[in-house]
This record gives C-alpha cells, structure tokens and sequence, in this order.
C-alpha cells in the first residue's frame, strides 16, 4: 500500500473494526500516559483521526500529522461536525518535513511505524519535537513474518522485534522504555488461516531538563 492510496480509502477508512481497535488502544494510552489535561499530543499516521478523536477531550490539543490529504480532509469534517476546535490537521511527510523542537508532551503513532523505512529516523524525530520529560508511544505488531498484510506494497517491516526496537529508541537517546501487549488482532493470515497477532504498545521517555 503507498501512500497515495491512502487518499483512496479515506472515505471508508472508518470500519466497525477499526473504530473499535482505537477505542481500545486509546483507553491503554490514556491509562499507561495519563496525559495532563494541559498536554499537546502529535498523533502521527493519524489518518481520519480515530486516535486523536478519542483523545481530543482529555488534552489541550491534538496535531494529527498524516502524509494523506484524503485522510486529513475526512478528519476535518469529522472536528467540524463535531464541533471540535482542539484537534489540528497538517500534512507531514516525515522523510522531508521538519518539525518544530519541543512542540508536544506525548509524540503517539498507531500502526505507522512499519510502513516507514527508518525506524531510527522516527525516534530522532520524536525526540526533538517531545518537551523535555515527554513521552514517545508507538502502537505496532510484533514480528509476524510478513502475514498480516495481503498486500505488502509499502510495507518495510513485518512487525518488530521489541530488543531490538528498544535498542533503537535507546540509541536516539530516550529513557525509561517499556513494552507491554496492548491488544490482537484476529484475522486472516496472508496464507490463509486465521489467527491472532499480537500488538505491542512502546511508552519511552526524553530525559527532562538537567537530566544526563
């Protein structure tokens, strides 16, 4: 899947399915983060914003980044019909867009990270745009061998490995970094069978201020 498809799916993107998965996944984030209601958190890859929307009225303001306009528009109508004013959209192509540094208290992507090619360069990222003390949360599937995806057109990783994604996020300077099984889900594999793939939610932390 390219991205530009993306903006082709946006109009349907909002299964039943889907809509559930980021309640479940939201109420984990707002559990393990619990997020001042003072804090600015970037959803990126927030696609029409089933995150952000979740999120959006428990915190002072939601950026959803997405490289897809067709994404972006249907989270726009959604803030507007709702009445939303707190959740902002911007296009954002991590692999040429620059950030502002120390934009956010909380840097979340869900089910973003294997469709980008380096995952390095998303935790230098995180890093610079999080306050001092934030937290960077990445919501992915474990290493699953390249079954969970029928099509593997824009896939640049079946899963991770959670060593070796630590060490990544490690290596670009974050503290504190902890793994925990956030949710399954059940579907059919790309051979066929179905079956379940674990998801993993990563919470890491930018040193605060004075700290080594």
């Amino acid at each position: 899947m390219t991205i530009n498809s993306f903006d082709a799916k946006a109009i349907t993107w909002d299964t039943t399915d889907r809509i559930e998965r980021a309640r479940i996944w939201a109420e984990a984030f707002l559990q393990a983060v619990a997020p001042s209601p003072d804090a600015v958190v970037v959803d990126f890859g927030a696609g029409t914003g089933l995150l952000s929307l979740s999120i959006a009225e428990r915190v002072r303001e939601v950026i959803a980044l997405d490289s897809s306009e067709g994404m972006l528009t249907v989270l726009g109508q959604k803030c507007q019909a709702r009445g939303l004013d707190n959740v902002r959209c911007q296009r954002f192509d991590i692999e040429t867009d620059p950030l502002p540094a120390e934009m956010c208290d909380v840097f979340i992507s869900c089910l973003t990270l294997h469709h980008l090619h380096s995952p390095e360069h998303y935790a230098r990222t995180a890093l610079a745009a999080l306050k001092p003390g934030g937290c960077a949360v990445v919501i992915d599937l474990d290493e699953e061998g390249g079954e969970f995806h029928s099509d593997h057109t824009g896939v640049h990783y079946h899963g991770f490995a959670r060593d070796g994604l630590q060490s990544v996020f490690a290596g670009a300077g974050f503290r504190d970094i902890d793994f925990r099984t956030v949710h399954h889900i059940r579907k059919h594999s790309r051979s066929g069978p179905e079956r379940d793939f674990p998801l993993f939610m990563l919470l890491a932390y930018k040193p605060a201020a004075g700290e080594a």
